[in-house]
């Protein structure tokens, strides 16, 4: 028989603040004030991923008030089951669990990658924790409570009719919220913003599955209103579930309404919304992601008066999607404004879900959009039955299996009008900062990373204050301050340890790094004879380009390294002299496509394919002196990257 702390209706605990260390859940049978009191599951110090239990148990209740808690340290802080008409009201249940990331600013680690696709048995709650969690509950309220810094802020799980109301659950390493099997319930000026993982700006934007709102897995009827839910993994996240895709081929998250929110500078989308009907997304902020809106498989949908810019990808993507309006939308600075397509996805269309759709792409209304400084206004593939009407600086740009429709019409009234967003956050996904618990909050004071591998120059972020002091760097390094943060350069020839600590009022905060100093000599040549078959890349005709660098730091999407160098058939050779001492390295690149290194003539790391963005770790032992480093690389087509980094290993 489990150990029980009943409390009894409308207690009152405690003057002052109070910790209390819980080893059993707090079974609560009757409204209470728990004003004063820090229930605490763990001991001070211990690690985040192995907090274990339960806080505050509400099982069976109806019509009960719980205010005031403050819980830290639990696998779950507060859990509802069973619960009809119960209110969670001013309660803090931040810094509870959360995993430790393997993830780090220079790679991802796919381990990290969350699962939302299975819940039936409560393994969102069981494997990754939350703040608070209703299980099976009807007309709860859940106002004005804090869920921060863990993995996940509040779930629902087969709720119904539920107020999600004034709450912030930001900075979580998971979801902000979550609905599995929910129905109906409305969720009001929350905020939900940085509830992101996998992201390192400019090295990789995965998102993993994170989310400022996931809805999954027949979630239909519920309405999202005046949310912020910025700097996301993705800002709301929608997905019919497994039932729909693999099982029944029916159902889906139905019939809900997304009105007036926030989804800017999401890592992946700022709305996602998948094998769905009846969807209404009108009135958000959907900015600086990569895609602005991606709805694969949405039907019956309708996407109006979003305000969608600055996407690097696509302002709204929809493949095999049907029947969907997408009307008074303002569209700006995305390559693609609207890009619509049918491929032969035969995984997908032999599934369940495709079994009972017919899963093309046809029946779109695209009326009264403004479309500005969109390389491609409009990009259909095998997309049939679009009406367009009224579109400002619209361009279209289709094969010859699509059709369209092009007329004036009268004008149509807006049946909705633009709710009040919240106030604009922080611009733009580089303020998304990652260490091993999850993301930091740009407000509070740190430095970031704590310590940093990098050639030519190691970069530091200083948050939470633009008046900071750097100390203790060794002699012969310098350091290049600017208000948000500061670089680490110099040093002799040669790959060298540091450390320091920033000064922020009385408070230091440490950090470390070990800097490759090296002087690279870089020539680039376009191949006529593949490398795969020539074996090497050219060397004896004049290089296209010639540069030095301080840095074998080449990443380009569209550009090509040089002015002189084509963007897709080149071949590179890059080589230095660099003095080591005697010891045990890690060589670590990145390439796109094939590479080759060797030192001092010997081969140690080599990948001479067709591949992309891939990562490889090589270690090797030399003696003390200077060694000579090459670095041969081609490019085919595609992506293209190039980019090398060296630390020692520990003895």
């Amino acid at each position: 028989m489990r150990p029980l702390l009943v409390l009894l209706l409308c207690a009152s605990i405690g003057r002052g603040e109070e910790v209390r260390r819980l080893r059993a859940p707090m079974v609560v049978e009757g409204s209470l004030d728990l004003k004063g009191v820090v229930l605490a599951g763990a001991d001070e110090g211990t690690p985040p991923d192995r907090f274990e239990g339960i806080g505050l148990l509400v099982e069976g209740r109806r019509g009960i008030t719980i205010r005031n808690a403050r819980l830290r340290g639990f696998r779950c802080a507060i859990l509802l089951r069973d619960c009809e008409g119960v209110v969670l009201e001013d309660c803090d249940v931040s810094d509870n669990f959360r995993q430790r990331l393997k993830s780090t600013p220079e790679r991802e680690d796919p381990s990290d990658w969350l699962w939302p696709h299975e819940n039936d048995e409560q393994q969102w709650r069981k494997n990754y924790g939350a703040g608070i969690c209703l299980e099976n509950c009807r007309g709860c309220r859940v106002v004005r409570c804090t869920a921060r810094r863990q993995q996940n802020g509040i779930l629902l799980d087969r709720c119904r009719e539920c107020r999600i109301e004034g709450n912030d659950a930001s900075f979580n390493s998971g979801w902000g919220l979550a609905l599995w099997r929910s129905d109906r319930n409305r969720v009001d000026a929350n905020r939900f913003d940085f509830c992101v993982r996998g992201y390192s700006h400019g090295v990789y934007d995965r998102g993993q599955d994170s989310a400022g709102i996931l809805v999954f897995e027949q979630s239909s009827g519920n309405g999202f209103f005046g949310n912020s839910a910025t700097h996301g993994g993705d800002g709301f996240f929608l997905y019919a579930g497994h039932e729909t895709t693999q099982r029944t081929g029916e159902g889906g998250c139905n019939d809900n309404i997304v009105l007036g929110n926030d989804f800017s500078h999401a890592v992946a989308n700022a709305i996602e919304a998948t094998f769905s009907r009846g969807n209404l997304f009108a009135g958000n902020r959907c900015n600086g992601s990569n895609y602005g809106i991606w709805a694969g498989y949405s039907y019956a949908s309708a996407f109006q008066c979003n305000e969608i810019r600055d996407n690097s990808v696509a302002g709204i993507a929809i493949e095999h999607g049907e029947s969907n309006s997408i009307r008074d939308n303002r569209i700006e600075a995305s390559p693609r404004g609207i890009w619509l397509w049918w491929d032969d996805d035969k995984d997908l269309l032999a599934s369940a879900f495709g079994k009972r759709h017919a899963c093309a792409s046809r029946g779109y209304r695209i009326v009264a959009n403004a479309f500005r400084e969109c390389r491609t206004p409009l990009l259909l593939a095998q997309t049939k039955d679009v009406v367009l009407l009224r579109n400002e600086g619209l361009t279209v740009e289709k094969d010859d299996g699509s059709e369209v429709a092009m007329g004036e019409g009268p004008a149509l009234e807006r049946d909705l009008a633009r709710c009040e967003l919240p106030p604009r956050e922080p611009a733009g996904r580089h303020l998304i900062m990652i260490d091993e618990w999850g993301p930091l909050d740009p407000a509070a004071k740190a430095v970031f990373p704590r310590e940093v591998h990098g050639s030519g120059a190691c970069a530091f972020h200083v948050l939470g204050a633009t008046a900071y002091e750097v100390e203790g760097v060794p002699a012969g390094f310098e350091v290049e301050r600017g208000p948000r943060g500061f670089r680490v350069r110099g040093g002799a020839a040669g790959l060298h340890a540091f450390s320091g600590q920033v000064r922020i009022g009385d408070e230091r905060f440490p950090f470390a790094g070990a800097l490759l100093n090296a002087k690279w000599r870089v020539r680039w040549w376009s191949w006529t004879q593949d490398p795969r078959e020539s074996g090497g890349v050219a060397g004896g005709s004049e290089p296209l380009a010639e540069v030095e660098c301080d840095a074998l730091e080449f990443s380009w999407r569209h550009d090509a390294p040089h002015a002189a160098v084509p963007r897709d058939g080149f071949a590179t050779r890059a080589e230095t002299r660099l003095p080591l001492a005697a010891g045990r390295y890690e060589l670590r690149t990145k390439s796109d496509d094939g590479i080759r290194v060797t030192l001092d003539g010997k081969v140690i790391q080599e990948d001479w394919t067709w591949h992309g963005p891939t990562e490889h770790v090589t270690d090797f032992e030399v003696a003390a002196g200077e060694h000579h480093l090459v670095v041969e690389h081609f490019e085919l087509d595609g992506y293209a990257v190039l980019i090398l980094n060296l630390s020692p290993l520990a003895k």
